[in-house]
């Protein structure tokens, strides 16, 4: 038994104690006489006698405690000599105690209770500073093996549009010495991967809260946190991110918004924005109860992608730049409708803008070095994964007297994007505690422009030419993705031996999402995909499971690139 146990034990024996004594004493305490017929003595020795038999106290306790209140009770005449009390069989005797004994009794406790926490160290509830009480903590952990199967017959020259985006700009005018960067497509691959994440909420107010949290990430990447082990070679430490820092505002249950570093304020798949991706911005948030089966809800949110450098313009000379900023606009409006006692449909529409994404076309500028830069640069994607239409974005004046020289070129996305999306899911839950979920989204950007985007050159997603006499590459891109998917088990596994298991479809054509934003796992992130998710989860204790899944894609037009991958994970969230 611990010293706190037994504290508590001393402390609640005490009460007891007093109790008992108020009992055979109260006449004399209390202001007015008290009737002897109040107090009944067979009810006092019972109730001493279930304390022994329960453990509260020990015989020779209890002896004590009726020699010593045998002894108060004599000392006061008026009780002495009030007769013997007999109930009535069957009746029920509620002992008495006046205010000013119990009051005694609460001031006594308070008193040896205090004395005691103090001497001891217990923890009051108050011990801790306010705040503390106003802050939780929150996380995750995933450990994660991977393999990459890429198919050996397929396309080796897919060029790397990020990584020359990322340098100082890529020279067309001598592909020998400077040879461009194809992306791995028929090599496999495997590796160890971890997630961490870590998050703090405050409460700050009724209706002000809020979020930060850390993660960690192989880079700057949006649409991953994975930390792939051994990256940094010999045991090497690994970063931590902010992923999120956002302030709450919720005025009323129905309103809330949130401005800064912010998830997800949309119900999407990821065939528009992988489940990683976080927003940057202002998002405001509405739902709204119309019965207790029907609810509805309306998102908008503003979301700088990027803003222009404060000083960006040519090194060469003292002129800069006008801005050109990148946002992302989205609005969204849906319902939840229980429409029997145990289906519901769930649907959202929305229509994302995302505004000065794609590459634009430069003035007329000379680029024979790293330092100079054209007025257009900044509209190359800052991150891209693969499968969007891309476009050589300088236009470039070959240097007097160097037609040959060095021209460094970078490339930007050839469609505009306007998303609209719709996304359901239908819940049937007639076999409770196992469930089956429908569910199904689809995407069609409205600002793609086939005759656009030829227009301006495209390098990639072409289709084969059937006349071998015409060597003209035949631009094939598309605008629309859909993705279905069956989940039968528990959609959240919570505790042991939950489970699900789910079978999906996907199909994304080159433009019809941004690629740097959508699922960066199916077909190794981006878009020009198609094909199968397979998998399946089992909870092995309180919010731990393991979970197996299987992505096999390939493309959808264009050279050949079939891809699997396959990821076993062992979860863990507090």
């Amino acid at each position: 038994m611990t010293a706190s146990t037994r504290s508590h034990r001393r402390f609640r024996f005490r009460a007891l104690t007093l109790a008992l004594i108020a009992l055979c004493a109260a006449p004399a305490l209390a202001a007015p006489p008290v009737d002897a017929s109040k107090i009944s003595p067979e009810v006092t020795l019972k109730l001493i006698d279930l304390l022994v038999a329960k453990g509260v106290m020990t015989r020779q306790q209890a002896d004590d405690m009726i020699a010593e209140a045998t002894a108060s009770a004599a000392a006061h005449p008026a009780i002495a000599a009030q007769p013997a009390y007999q109930t009535q069989p069957g009746a029920v005797v509620v002992p008495y105690i006046p205010e000013v004994v119990r009051q005694q009794i609460k001031d006594e406790l308070r008193a040896e209770v205090t004395q005691q926490a103090k001497s001891e160290g217990w923890a009051a509830p108050n011990a801790l500073p306010e705040w503390t009480q106003r802050i939780s903590f929150y996380g995750d952990l995933r450990a994660r093996a991977e393999d990459v199967l890429n198919d050996g017959e397929n396309y080796r020259e897919f060029p790397n549009f990020a990584a020359l985006n990322s340098g100082t700009g890529y020279d067309v005018a001598d592909p020998v010495s400077n040879p461009v960067p194809y992306v791995n497509t028929t090599k496999n691959r495997g590796r160890m991967r971890l997630r961490a994440r870590l998050g703090m909420h405050a409460q700050i107010a009724d209706w002000v809260e809020a979020d930060l949290r850390l993660a960690t990430g192989s880079d700057r990447s949006p649409v991953s946190t994975n930390q792939t082990l051994g990256a940094g070679g010999n045991l090497s430490k690994y970063s931590l991110w902010l992923d999120r820092a956002y302030i709450r505002l919720k005025p009323t249950d129905w309103l809330s918004a949130d401005v800064g570093r912010i998830a997800n304020p949309f119900w999407t798949s990821e065939l528009l924005f992988d489940n990683d991706l976080n927003f940057d911005g202002v998002a405001l948030q509405t739902k709204f109860e119309h019965s207790p089966q029907f609810r509805s809800f309306v998102n908008v949110g503003a979301f700088p992608v990027f803003n222009t450098d404060f000083d960006f313009g040519s090194t060469q000379k003292q002129d800069k730049e006008s801005s050109r900023d990148k946002w992302l606009y989205g609005v969204q409006a849906g319902a939840d409708w229980a429409f029997a006692e145990d289906m519901s449909l769930k649907l959202g529409l929305g229509y994302f803008l995302f505004d000065h994404l794609n590459g634009e076309f430069s003035s007329p500028c000379l680029a024979p070095t790293s330092k100079d830069v054209c007025d257009t640069d900044l509209s190359r994607p800052q991150f891209q994964q693969f499968g969007n239409t891309a476009f050589a974005i300088r236009n470039i004046v070959p240097a007097t007297g160097a037609p040959n020289g060095p021209q460094l070129q970078y490339f930007g996305y050839a469609s505009e994007f306007g998303v609209a999306n719709l996304h359901a899911s239908l819940e049937i839950a007639s076999f409770d505690p196992v469930k089956i979920v429908l569910e199904a989204d689809v995407v069609k950007n409205l600002k793609y422009d086939a005759a656009r985007i030829r227009a301006l050159g495209p390098l990639n997603n072409f289709k084969p030419n059937l006349d071998p006499a015409d060597t003209t590459a035949i631009f094939d891109g598309g605008d629309m993705g859909y993705y279905v998917n069956l989940l039968v088990g528990q959609p959240k596994i919570a505790k042991a031996w939950d489970w699900n298991a789910s079978v999906g479809y996907k199909r994304i054509e080159s433009d019809a999402v941004p690629d740097a934003f959508t699922d960066s796992d199916f077909h190794l992130g981006g878009t020009n995909a198609r094909g199968f998710i397979v998998g399946g989860s089992l909870g092995l204790a309180r919010n731990t499971w393991l979970g197996l899944r299987w992505l096999s894609a390939n493309e959808v037009t264009g050279q050949p690139y079939s891809v699997d991958v396959v990821q076993l994970d062992l979860n863990t969230q507090f």
